[in-house]
């Protein structure tokens, strides 16, 4: 089966497993339908392919098509992370700070994790990935959406 396809099918087993998590959290039904749709586009969907079913060494491929998925999908914390100049920065900061995250996405962010969790790994338990990398995703969110966050993955 060709790479594209395999993750084609991967994404929609993903899909299905952000629906359920994303109903449990409160996530509004037609937010949770066009989660992840980018994925299917011609700019990610053939880099996603061959990075995780092909030989995965078009590293510069892939980059362009996580961006694309960023840049088109709020439900990253990524896409709050302004970066130019155009935000006024205090004297001792080296980069804008990153923006509050409306809480609809805050959840659907979640809920992409319990289904990645799910879809990828057979189970819901977020435990070593949280262990992972909640400390850098967490000093990248705005404070408010931090604070959201923790409670929402117990980790207050």
């Amino acid at each position: 089966m060709i790479p594209a396809l395999k993750y084609f099918l991967l994404t929609i087993k993903h899909k299905y497993f952000v629906f359920v998590a994303g109903r449990k959290l409160g996530v509004g039904v037609w937010q949770l339908l066009i989660h992840d749709l980018s994925k299917f586009s011609r700019a990610e969907l053939p880099a996603y392919g061959r990075q995780f079913f092909g030989d995965g060494k078009d590293s510069y491929g892939f980059a362009v098509a996580w961006l694309h998925h960023q840049n088109l999908n709020p439900h990253h914390w990524e896409y709050w992370m302004p970066r130019t100049g155009h935000v006024k920065l205090d004297s001792n900061m080296k980069s804008p700070p990153p923006l509050r995250m409306p809480l609809r996405y805050a959840r659907e962010m979640v809920a992409d994790w319990m289904g990645a969790s799910k879809g990828y790994t057979g189970s819901w338990d977020m435990e070593k990935w949280l262990d992972k990398n909640w400390p850098r995703i967490s000093e990248n969110l705005h404070p408010e959406t931090q604070k959201f966050v923790a409670g929402l993955i117990g980790r207050t």
